[in-house]
């Protein structure tokens, strides 16, 4: 038995967690003060344990540790990310022409608050289902709100159940993304994270061209073209995924079947085996209850209602009659505020296992959280009307023109944020990279000011659109691993998922602001220069479609008021990019090696061959032996 089938890593791509603790002689000294974890495997760490997903996943890539097996997993994986990436690539926009057939375009900021915020809250509950239960089981979870969304938006008869299959498919479109994004965490190393992570993402350059054939295609920019644009990836979405369903579940019964789960499994956890514990017998509630406290589903569910009370107002004043002082937005405020501070206390009291554990709040993952929150606000800010706003100002653009250009922002972040993981993985640092990327978006963030001030040029609004993909793409990519690098393997999931939860915050914030000014801006600005050549009728028309302010005359004025209706929004959005970079200088360096994080150093994540099924139960058997032994030893 070769050297590699001993040390019982995983092959995955650029790396694979190894369960071995050999240290790396050729790494440089790291400086672990931010970080510092026990052992699995050492006498501290006995009473600590691991949640059952996480034991599985690092179970299921011993048992993917062969050729092909190994290709299968990442085939899957790619699959999915490619049908994944062309349903946002073309579904993106439809939602500012679904809501215009109902001539209600006023309330995609609605949307955007609600989405958002639903996101934001569903990312710690599908990281605790991916922990608790498993990756596959998650992933298949996700794939039903998002099929059940979009079948309800594809058949939707008014603006209410537009809204309600957005609010699910957020839920499916979210746990995907973020499952995924876990997987590929889990089994890759930090120097490769960055440009597997950013891998991933190419599909997007690809299907940003594809898509303005598909759009074209089936008219979706028309009154009910749209539809056929939400209603084929009911069907797509799920047979792609499956593939990867059964290559999961697979894996998990032959790591069970092999005893992998065993040998990834944490000391605690082997103890309790070894010593004959059995896990106590619940019934189905105490198993719902037993899951609910420990996501949290208490203090996640305040917080979700009291972001949306909050928030939701602002984008719902033009609608509601007697705008703000209506009785209803009046009440929404007050319960918002109070739901607030009740999650404020539960967190801080009462919770067993609060939606932040201190032992995840470290500088870095902090200074992280606050870099990601001013981006996902700068970027929303601007970006819940941009598109909008950009359709109406240039009628010359052809519906593809158009959705190649919707798409330059996909196309860099992703493109870009590749050679962002190149450069991580041989520079072997991601700070001076990440304060690179903030500053690019800064200088971005300037020329869009410069658009919403009368340079309006093909090449100011394309140049500017490069630069923030540019700029935020290094940031997402270095924010990305240095977040998860601070964390041990156990947290890491959670820490993804808390980054997100504040991101998401961000952008719903943002996107109520946006809503807000939207909602009273552009109105006032409508009648002050259109005012002589339509009436009030017409101009809430104008106001209702996208379409239809797209085609009104005299349209220079209608470009004029528009653009004076969002001026505010880019000076905001400048300036907090500047905050995003002040926080990116707080954050500290560690160097990205072969480590799965910089809290279990042991942890390593190196490509490896041999793994014989016979060299699994074996290793496993070895284990288990070790642990006994340590039991023995303290009676």
């Amino acid at each position: 038995m070769n050297r590699a089938s001993l040390e019982m890593s995983t092959a995955a791509g650029p790396g694979a967690t190894s369960l071995a603790s050999e240290a790396n002689q050729l790494e440089p000294e790291k400086d672990r003060s931010d970080v510092e974890a026990p052992r699995p495997d050492s006498p501290e760490s006995l009473g600590l344990e691991q949640d059952i997903g996480v034991t599985k996943i690092e179970a299921l890539y011993i048992v993917f540790g062969k050729g092909w097996k190994l290709w299968l997993l990442w085939g899957s994986i790619g699959v999915v990310c490619y049908v994944f990436t062309l349903s946002q690539s073309t579904t993106y926009t439809y939602s500012a022409f679904a809501t215009s057939s109902y001539s209600l375009h006023t309330i995609v900021a609605t949307i955007a608050v609600v989405t958002q915020i639903m996101a934001a809250v569903a990312q710690p509950f599908i990281a605790k289902i991916a922990d608790l239960l498993s990756r596959p089981m998650a992933l298949t979870i996700s794939v039903f709100f998002y099929t059940l969304g979009f079948i309800i938006t594809a058949a939707s008869k008014n603006v209410d159940s537009v809204v309600a299959g957005q609010v699910l498919y957020t839920l499916g479109n979210t746990g995907i993304n973020q499952v995924t994004g876990i997987l590929i965490a889990d089994i890759t190393s930090l120097q490769w994270r960055g440009a597997v992570q950013g891998a991933y993402s190419l599909p997007w350059v690809l299907n940003a061209f594809v898509a303005g054939y598909i759009t074209d295609g089936i008219s979706a920019y028309s009154e009910n073209g749209w539809r056929w644009g939400y209603g084929m990836f009911c069907i797509l979405v799920p047979v792609c995924i499956a593939p990867s369903l059964l290559v999961l579940f697979w894996g998990d019964h032959r790591a069970k079947k092999l005893g992998a789960l065993s040998l990834a499994s944490s000391s605690y956890a082997r103890r309790h085996v070894l010593e004959g514990i059995e896990p106590p017998r619940r019934t189905v509630l105490q198993v719902i209850l037993h899951y609910a406290i420990h996501m949290d589903a208490f203090g996640l569910l305040l917080l979700g209602f009291s972001f949306a009370c909050l928030l939701a107002p602002a984008t719902l004043s033009t609608t509601a009659v007697g705008g703000y002082a209506n009785p209803s937005l009046i009440a929404m405020y007050a319960v918002g505020g109070f739901l607030f501070a009740a999650f404020c206390v539960w967190e801080w009291r009462f919770s067993a296992y609060p939606i932040m554990p201190r032992r995840v709040m470290n500088r870095t993952f902090l200074c992280c959280i606050a870099i990601d929150f001013l981006y996902y606000f700068s970027g929303y800010l601007t970006d819940t009307y941009y598109l909008s706003w950009v359709y109406i100002i240039k009628p010359e653009w052809s519906d593809k023109n158009y959705t190649y250009f919707s798409n330059i922002m996909t196309v860099g972040l992703c493109g870009f944020a590749v050679f962002a993981g190149l450069i991580q993985r041989y520079t072997h640092r991601y700070k001076a990279l990440q304060l690179t990327g903030l500053a690019i978006r800064v200088v971005g963030e300037g020329i869009n000011f410069l658009a919403v001030n009368g340079n309006q040029k093909d090449v100011t609004l394309v140049f500017a659109r490069i630069l923030c993909s540019l700029g935020g793409a290094i940031s997402v990519i270095s924010t990305q691993v240095a977040s998860q690098g601070s964390v041990a393997h156990a947290d890491m999931a959670l820490a993804m998922a808390v980054l997100s939860l504040w991101t998401s915050l961000g952008g719903s914030i943002a996107s109520a602001i946006s809503g807000a000014v939207w909602n009273k801006q552009v109105p006032l600005h409508l009648e002050k220069y259109v005012g002589e050549y339509f009436n009030a009728t017409e101009r809430a028309e104008i106001f209702g479609s996208i379409l239809v302010a797209r085609a009104a005359e005299p349209h220079d004025l209608i470009n004029r008021a528009y653009t004076e209706s969002l001026r505010g929004l880019y000076i905001g959005a400048l300036i907090t990019s500047m905050l995003a970079l002040i926080a990116g200088l707080l954050t500290k360096e560690f160097y990205l090696g072969q480590a799965h994080n910089t809290v279990e150093p042991h942890k390593e994540v190196v490509m490896r061959d041999g793994v014989s099924d016979d060299a699994i139960a074996a290793e496993a058997q070895k284990v288990e032996e070790k642990v006994l032994h340590e039991l023995e030893g303290r009676k």
